[in-house]
């Protein structure tokens, strides 16, 4: 996505998006030394008791370049966790990536609270509902404990030469947590490489019993 209003415009959308959800709490880190809500956003927001943290930073661009927009991701993460203060005080966080939002997010966190898990991660799907040894890493819900211990060194192994983020991770959340199956979040949004549009579709039984980790 190379237009810079139409990524400004994205992810100030998604953000928007949770606030009317009823989300409390938006941490929104940015790896381009940038601040996306200005004071008037935040103080709108804050009229709906929605409190937002802005962290940002300048981000390695020969290691981005190197190892790709996974290893990125996760160095975004390990800076979200050191910097933030609305984390400080949390023991876990939902993950969403900028310019998503998860359209049955209430079904989603109602199944959370429901077990009393304390993560999940759905499988990565393909087209048509073909499955890979992929984790999907757009959206998750995990415990700062296991991002920073476990996660983030998964992150940190990306080489998009060799195997993108999403295939570290598959192979961490196999060893270290439970298989299972869940609903799936429905997720809409836009991808920040190319700014194609995407928006989940039904994919019949896997949407009730998609591939997924937890820990309880």
């Amino acid at each position: 996505m190379t237009d810079a209003a139409i990524r400004c415009v994205t992810a100030k959308a998604s953000v928007f998006f949770w606030a009317a959800q009823g989300i409390e709490k938006i941490v929104i880190a940015d790896a381009t030394g940038g601040t996306l809500l200005d004071g008037n956003e935040v103080s709108l927001l804050k009229q709906i008791n929605v409190d937002v943290e802005q962290i940002s930073y300048y981000q390695d661009e020969q290691q981005l370049r190197l190892k790709g927009k996974g290893y990125g991701e996760g160095e975004l993460l390990s800076f979200a966790l050191e910097n933030s203060i609305t984390l400080e005080t949390e023991d876990s966080f939902f993950k969403c990536t900028g310019k998503v939002y998860c359209r049955n997010f209430e079904s989603i966190i109602n199944m959370i609270n429901h077990n009393k898990l304390q993560s999940i991660f759905w499988r990565h799907l393909g087209e048509g509902g073909s499955l890979q040894q992929w984790a999907d890493i757009r959206f998750y819900y995990t415990t700062k404990k296991f991002c920073q211990e476990s996660l983030i060194p998964a992150y940190q192994k990306a080489d998009d030469i060799k195997a993108a983020a999403e295939y570290f991770v598959f192979h961490l959340l196999n060893e270290k947590l439970i298989a299972g199956k869940a609903p799936r979040p429905l997720l809409s949004g836009f991808e920040g490489g190319t700014g194609k549009q995407y928006f989940d579709s039904s994919l019949g039984v896997l949407d009730e019993n998609c591939p997924c980790w937890v820990s309880t």
